[in-house]
């Protein structure tokens, strides 16, 4: 363990803090398990003054922000007082349920053991006077446990050049602020449910830095200091560190508003999830956090790269693509721009690409073909004025799935009535897995008609909310569903997609 000595034998904890408080939750389940069944009660006060708490004194105290939390739940035995905020007070709730749960099934000698083989572990201790060689040699020597986040990591850092300044006053008042805003940070970061604390840090150094996609993962902690170091006056530094900590906390409140907003094409990158585009959603907020008009349009760029990037499917490295588009970005319509023109530059991302992954020949349903359905049921959805206006999602399909409407077969299985013949034709022009073919249904429906006539297909699709469909007859031959059938609605579906993701 690293420790910094304070004052009236106490010490901060500048490494050791996870061995720690894993054996003060260990020791508080330790207690109330061997209290449960009906261990001496002397002795068990005796344990909790050891490693809990001596004359109401706390023998540990968690971080600021998880103090109380850590205090009533851990130290006090209090389960009802707090809800866990942070990603850290749900780790120590968990802890707890987990030794509650594992010691619950050892007897009473078992337990004993265990217990006395914690106190019977040795710990190697270093202690340090001052604040700046301790955190100098956190940054050396820490790389036992649970390995350091980058933020962590960042944080460290920043406070050990803190601490390079001469005024030591204002250092530790320096050093006091940056902690309050990554409390902060930490408290935002509980709410935000898709990304973690290192992948919005390493988005927001993307969408900020220089160096922009090439920040690269392996060296996400030397950039900064690259960066920093370029900063040789101290005064200069300390405001360098004081606005790279608030622009990280307000990326943190941006992407929980990107989250959290009512936009439509949020809703839909969000589905798609594709990397690349969070460094610009970043960004956007930085430009116009106060313009959902603006935002809108952003999102709506960023999915119309995002949907052809997964449709097209191509080995092209999208993040250096987009690496100077990110940089010039600095207006809605020069990012618009620049979009369209990598996508007619680069070519993998062009019209013809898009028509070419449509093909019938060797097309293959994906995970983007949900995506296709789900925007054009909303399509079709906003043509009646009934529905107009009402987005729909695959949420709202159990279990949703994708069918063939002329069925796969197995074994040679005879194709039931109503379909046109499958013969070498069908299968070499791949008009099973045609786009033209398929459509979004929920599980129990495909269960419920599965390879049966098109006559009972269709009666069902008719009886089916999803409008796609009941427009299935509408492209079908009479009561037959052959190859012009597919060929009819394979072309529709194709100019609705160019269209929806045009440039």
């Amino acid at each position: 363990m690293l420790l910094e000595k304070i004052e009236n034998g106490k010490f901060d904890i500048i490494d050791g803090q996870q061995r720690l408080t894993t054996i003060v939750i260990f020791v508080r389940c330790l207690i109330n398990i061997l209290d449960s069944k009906g261990y001496n009660k002397e002795q068990l006060g005796f344990i909790k003054e050891d490693y809990l708490e001596y004359r109401k004194t706390p023998k540990l105290s968690a971080v600021e922000y998880d103090r109380d939390y850590f205090c009533d739940l851990i130290i006090h035995n209090d389960d009802s007082k707090h809800e866990p905020q942070t990603p850290s007070q749900q780790r120590i709730k968990e802890a707890k349920e987990f030794f509650t749960k594992e010691l619950k099934k050892k007897e009473i000698k078992k337990i004993e053991a265990i217990f006395k083989a914690m106190q019977n572990a040795e710990m190697l201790q270093l202690e340090f006077s001052n604040k700046k060689d301790s955190v100098l040699m956190f940054e050396l020597q820490n790389n036992r446990g649970k390995d350091l986040t980058n933020m962590e990591k960042l944080k460290s850092y920043l406070a050990y050049q803190i601490y390079t300044y001469s005024d030591k006053d204002l250092a530790e008042s320096k050093l006091n602020e940056m902690t309050g805003i990554f409390k902060e940070i930490y408290r935002i970061l509980n709410d935000i449910k898709r990304l973690d604390e290192d992948s919005i840090l390493r988005y927001f150094n993307i969408a900020t830095s220089k160096y922009g996609f090439n920040y690269s993962d392996e060296n996400n902690d030397l950039n900064y200091k690259k960066e920093l170091k370029g900063v040789i006056n101290n005064e200069e530094k300390l405001v360098w560190i004081d606005d790279c900590v608030k622009k990280l906390k307000n990326a943190f409140i941006d992407f929980k508003a990107f989250e959290n907003s009512k936009s439509e094409y949020k809703e839909y990158l969000l589905y798609l999830n594709v990397a690349d585009t969070y460094p610009f959603v970043i960004k956007a907020y930085q430009l116009f956090r106060n313009d959902e008009q603006k935002l809108e349009r952003v999102f709506k760029a960023l999915e119309v790269i995002s949907f052809r990037h997964k449709l097209v499917k191509t080995r092209a490295n999208l993040a250096a693509k987009l690496d100077k588009v990110l940089k010039a970005f600095d207006s809605v319509e020069k990012l618009e721009s620049d979009i369209k023109k990598v996508c007619d530059k680069e070519w993998y991302w062009s019209d013809k690409n898009v028509e070419s992954a449509l093909s019938p020949y060797g097309y293959k349903p994906e995970k983007i073909v949900p995506y296709i359905f789900m925007r054009y049921e909303n399509a079709l959805r906003n043509k009646t004025s009934r529905t107009k206006g009402y987005i729909f999602t695959l949420d709202e399909i159990k279990d949703s799935q994708i069918e063939h409407i002329a069925p796969q077969t197995e074994n040679n299985e005879k194709v039931a009535s109503g379909y046109c013949e499958y013969d070498d034709e069908f299968y070499e022009e791949c008009y099973l897995h045609c786009i033209g073919n398929l459509m979004l249904i929920s599980g129990s429906h495909n269960g419920s008609i599965g390879n049966n006539s098109f006559k009972d297909k269709l009666q069902s699709y008719q009886n089916s909310p999803m409008a796609q469909h009941g427009e299935i007859k509408d492209f079908a031959n009479g009561g037959i569903w052959d190859k012009d059938s597919i060929n009819k609605r394979h072309e529709k579906l194709k100019a609705f997609i160019l269209a929806t993701w045009s440039l």
